[in-house]
């Protein structure tokens, strides 16, 4: 997405503009701005801007930017955790360049980011006004090690523009700040390592302006990155409740509903939604879109309480599901709409003759907004701040992890009576059940939006009820035979841990901040405190911080933590320790300071501790009858927590009767026998792309040589997606895993037989090499070190004790032999240990 505008004719076109009055809260944010960033100045300015959901930040910074900064030609770099945010802030560019003063005549904007409505980031010119890209992006392009195909380093379009900013001055704007902490993120502001500076050190006039509605992170540790990115700290902040009372916000009415639709969780979802952080995944989304039942009972919802939902924007995810919900509520005489973008249908079709055009959308937007229609069904089109006045009612039609996509559309309702909006907005969730506990974004928490939790949702009371869950799940399925020990299997406490995770699946390029809670149970708090207390004392290396590991290196870790701190066979309640470990570095290494995560006793834990309960009905001696009716009415007592932890009297009374055995036999608890792990789907190509690779490729690793039986093949991209290659078969190959991780970002065709180099390169001996044969290690070493294809055979004669390396003609056997002994020590010591009379010879093909 790129534009240029003529300023000149804009303003000659907009005599008559309107110009938007700001509000209070605004003018005084536009004064703070001002006195923190004095363009021209000795320091840079370098701090956040804090305004609610819906109070404008985005409106706010660009019209100061534009009255400041822009007429000075200084570059705009406008960073956001996920592309929903990008299209919001060009939009407001677009709209606000009118106002724009002499003597700027021309505009160019860009966004960038891996969506495909979107400009790539090798498409940036150093004549770019304006960069809008999402922070991932940014990441990738500011320091990069790739080589292209004669092995020269890419000097990526971003990096250069970067560097050009010198002469011009550079004005970072970091939307969604409170994701800075992040690891990644914050490297690439303030980075300080000589080999990869942050924007702070590669810019010598860099202005930093954060922008969030939740500018204090709730861990302590992890605030102290954020005045260290932001050193002016907060510049301006606008309180929630004042602009509520003035009618400039809506206050959030939350109406949960249940679709009583259940479904399963298999553990390839469930690594999916809680280990990897992803969404949920298209099929499912397809399966909700598609089922009728489901749809029903969502229109249903709205007919039933159409007066009081009034004008309503409902979130869908297909657009037959809009085109479905749409015509349902015609046929009920209610005025409604559907705009969206795209569909998937053959040419040709009814479908495809009625897909609607960008003049359709705009003509029905402009019907919803003077009221011609109640109500709009839409596919994400009303995420970005899309002006809709007087919106009464948001209905989100599903569960989601992101809390940024929950933020944008709830957003859509939280305009004030003052904005031709209400005093009221209702928030209608939509919600299955799901048979294993997910953590779906609740707005109520305080993830999506900026309100503070009360003391009692601050427990994470659903973590607690799954574990005793499972543990009735145990009796019940033993035929009722099986004890239950509260003190062991509730949980005396909890740690509160805080990771940034990023995602680039479906092109999203967000970051999010995923909160996780560790139980804590009688029998290992003392293990924990000591296991942190050790992990403080070391100093925890960087690869914590990232999304992606090697799951042999992460898990060779907490197997030694659990040797040396915990018992598996006691301790692993639920199969969560290694991951529960995890998490704590996790969130220790992204922390400043390498702080622990804060720990929260379950003060209430006593009121429900079912060893009291049963010895109570015992010392009593109740009969059946009694007994039910006593539980039924400790079940049903106002504010208990009972029916959370247990969900039905059923449960409860198994667990006391679990207890009450427990008392008069003591049986041993059986083992925990954890539940097999499944590794989770990595997708690239479709399936037929990479059969058909395959195929082409002989079912080996043109790097080293393996074949499908010895080694598990992938499909890697020859010139990888971030340096601009595409998803098609001649810009793919057949590589190992090993080979794959190997490659990292450089370009290397593997099916050609001729180096490209015009030098040769470094030798790298790091690639791994453990449980490989001699001739595989080799033929990657030397395949690498050409950049091809570049070996025909290795052979090994055994009376000599000889490798003889042959290469394809046209690769010059000198530059390998220049490395000689560094490989003859390498597999004499690493490879083959102590070897001594291995020797390598090098020709060309024979």
């Amino acid at each position: 997405m790129y534009e240029s505008i003529n300023l000149e004719q804009k303003r000659y076109q907009s005599v008559q503009h309107y110009v938007r009055t700001p509000f209070q809260h605004q003018i005084e944010a536009f004064a703070a701005l001002s006195k923190t960033f004095k363009i021209g100045g000795e320091k840079p300015g370098s701090g956040i801007l804090v305004l609610p959901t819906g109070a404008g930040k985005t409106f706010t910074a660009v019209r100061w930017l534009s009255e400041h900064v822009i007429p000075k030609n200084i570059k705009i770099l406008w960073l956001a955790p996920s592309f929903y945010l990008l299209d919001q802030a060009f939009d407001t560019f677009r709209k606000g360049a009118v106002d724009i003063p002499e003597p700027k005549k021309k505009l160019n904007m860009r966004c960038v980011s891996s969506s495909p409505s979107h400009a790539k980031a090798a498409s940036i010119k150093l004549t770019d006004d304006i960069v809008i890209m999402t922070i991932q992006t940014a990441i990738k392009n500011l320091h990069n090690d790739a080589l292209d195909g004669s092995g020269k380093k890419v000097t990526t379009a971003f990096r250069k523009f970067i560097d050009f900013s010198n002469k011009t001055g550079l004005f970072v704007v970091v939307d969604e700040a409170h994701h800075a902490p992040a690891y990644g993120c914050r490297n690439l502001l303030i980075g300080e390592k000589d080999s990869a500076l942050g924007l702070r050190g590669l810019v010598r006039e860099l202005h930093l302006l954060g922008l969030t509605a939740t500018p204090t992170h709730n861990d302590k540790s992890i605030s102290g990155w954020l005045w260290k990115i932001f050193q002016d700290g907060i510049i301006h902040e606008a309180k929630k409740d004042t602009l509520t009372l003035q009618g400039i916000l809506a206050k959030p009415k939350y109406i949960e509903v249940s679709t009583g639709q259940k479904k399963a969780v298999d553990n390839a979802l469930y690594n999916r939604l809680v280990k990897q952080h992803q969404d949920l995944p298209e099929y499912i989304i397809e399966e909700l879109a598609n089922n009728k039942d489901r749809n029903n009972f969502i229109i249903q919802t709205y007919i039933a309480n159409k007066d009081v939902y009034g004008k309503t924007i409902i979130f869908a995810d297909r657009w037959y599901q809009c085109e479905y919900i749409k015509n349902k509520l015609l046929e009920q005489n209610i005025k409604a709409d559907a705009i969206y973008s795209h569909i998937e249908a053959d040419p040709g079709s009814v479908e495809a003759r009625n897909k609607k055009t960008q003049s359709d959308n705009e003509r029905i937007m402009e019907e919803f907004r003077n009221g011609a229609l109640d109500v709009l069904i839409n596919v994400r089109m009303l995420t970005e701040g899309a002006d809709v006045p007087n919106v009464k009612t948001v209905f989100l039609t599903r569960q989601t992890t992101s809390s940024i996509l929950m933020t944008q559309m709830i957003g859509r309702a939280l305009r004030g009576e003052k904005v031709g909006g209400n005093s009221e907005a209702n928030i209608v969730l939509f919600f299955d059940e799901w048979e294993r506990l997910i953590d779906w974004v609740n707005p109520k928490d305080g993830k999506a939006i900026d309100t503070e939790p009360k003391s009692r949702e601050t427990y994470p009371l659903e973590y607690i009820s799954i574990c005793l869950i499972k543990e009735l799940t145990k009796s019940i399925v033993g035929g009722g035979g099986y004890t239950i020990d509260y003190k062991k299997i509730c949980p005396v406490g909890w740690y509160k841990t805080e990771i940034v995770y990023p995602n680039s699946e479906n092109n999203d390029d967000s970051m999010e901040t995923f909160t996780e809670f560790i139980m804590v149970y009688e029998h290992t708090k003392d293990k924990f405190e000591s296991f942190i207390k050790f992990i403080l004392s070391t100093k925890i290396s960087d690869e914590w911080t990232k999304k992606d590991f090697d799951d042999k290196w992460i898990h060779s870790h907490s197997e030694q933590w659990i040797d040396k701190y915990f018992n598996l066979e006691s301790d692993d309640i639920g199969q969560k320790l290694h991951s529960d470990l995890i998490k704590i570095v996790r969130h220790i290494a992204q922390s400043s300071n390498q702080s622990a995560p804060s720990y929260h006793p379950f003060e209430e834990r006593e009121l429900y501790d079912l060893d009291k309960i049963a010895e109570a009905i015992i010392n009593s001696k109740l009969d059946i009858t009694q007994k039910h009716q006593y539980l039924s009415k400790e079940f049903s007592k106002p504010n208990s927590l009972l029916k959370t932890f247990y969900k039905t009297l059923f449960n409860f009374e198994t667990a006391v009767d679990g207890a009450i055995r427990k008392i008069i036999y003591d049986p041993t608890d059986p083992p925990i026998i954890p539940p097999p792990v499944i590794p989770p789907v990595k997708i690239e190509p479709t399936e037929e792309e990479k059969a058909q690779i395959k195929e082409r490729d002989g079912y080996t690793c043109l790097c080293c040589g393996v074949n499908s039986k010895l080694g598990k093949l992938q499909i890697d991209h020859i010139q990888p997606v971030s340096m601009g290659g595409i998803t098609a078969l001649d810009n793919l190959q057949t590589l190992c895993d090993v080979c794959n991780r190997s490659k990292r970002q450089h370009e290397i065709d593997f099916r050609c037989n001729n180096t490209k180099l015009v030098k040769p390169k470094k030798l790298d001996l790091s690639f791994p090499y453990q449980n490989q044969t001699t001739t595989r290690i080799i033929t990657r070493i030397v395949n690498s070190f050409y950049h091809c294809k570049a070996v025909y055979s290795v052979n090994w004669e055994v009376l000599t004790y000889t490798y003889n390396i042959h290469l394809y003609p046209g690769n010059n056997p000198e530059w390998l032999l220049q490395h000689k002994t560094a490989i003859l020590h390498f597999i004499k010591y690493k490879v083959r240990r102590h070897a001594e009379n291995i020797q390598v010879t090098v020709t060309d093909k024979k």
